[in-house]
């Protein structure tokens, strides 16, 4: 009796070791797969060059950001929507005139899009399935161009991002 108690703590304690090294699944519920700019608990899947939340719903992008998200249900056999809400400010296109933005899915380059007047857009591209299942699904978004710092601010400014996800086909 002993030693079967014994060798099912060992077992727990060795499983307990390893599960924080497990790789994410699709459908795990801890990575979203749509992220709001304006919620603070979505910060850790915001890898790089996105700025401060503002007004509490969107954010200022540098040049190059990145974003991990998770694959919504069935993504690795159907594929799914890469979606993103983006503002080319008025000063933006002011100042750098028309502006490119291109995505690349767990390195699957997608279709460019140019914005050459200040609106709100909605990036759209089809995700091929092969690229959808690796979790979390990393995009690496680049602008062709920026606006440069006008004191008092001291940031370099892209496009403004208020969500960017993955939604099922």
């Amino acid at each position: 009796m002993k030693l079967a108690k014994y060798a099912f703590l060992t077992g727990l304690a060795v499983a307990l070791v390893f599960a924080p090294g497990c790789k994410r699944k699709s459908g795990d519920s801890h990575m979203l797969s749509v992220v709001q700019m304006g919620d603070p608990q979505a910060q850790g899947q915001l890898v790089s060059g996105f700025y401060a939340i503002e007004e509490g719903a969107w954010r200022w992008t540098k040049q190059k950001f990145s974003v991990l998200l998770g694959a919504p249900a069935g993504a690795a056999q159907k594929g799914a929507w890469l979606r993103v809400e983006v503002t080319a400010p008025d000063a933006l296109i002011a100042k750098v005139g028309a502006v490119t933005l291109t995505a690349r899915v767990n390195g699957e380059v997608l279709a460019p899009e140019t914005y050459s007047a200040a609106g709100t857009y909605t990036y759209e591209r089809a995700v091929a399935a092969g690229s959808l299942e690796d979790v979390p699904v990393r995009v690496d978004f680049t602008l062709d161009k920026t606006m440069q710092p006008d004191p008092p601010d001291r940031r370099t400014l892209g496009i403004v991002v208020t969500s960017a996800g993955l939604e099922p086909k």
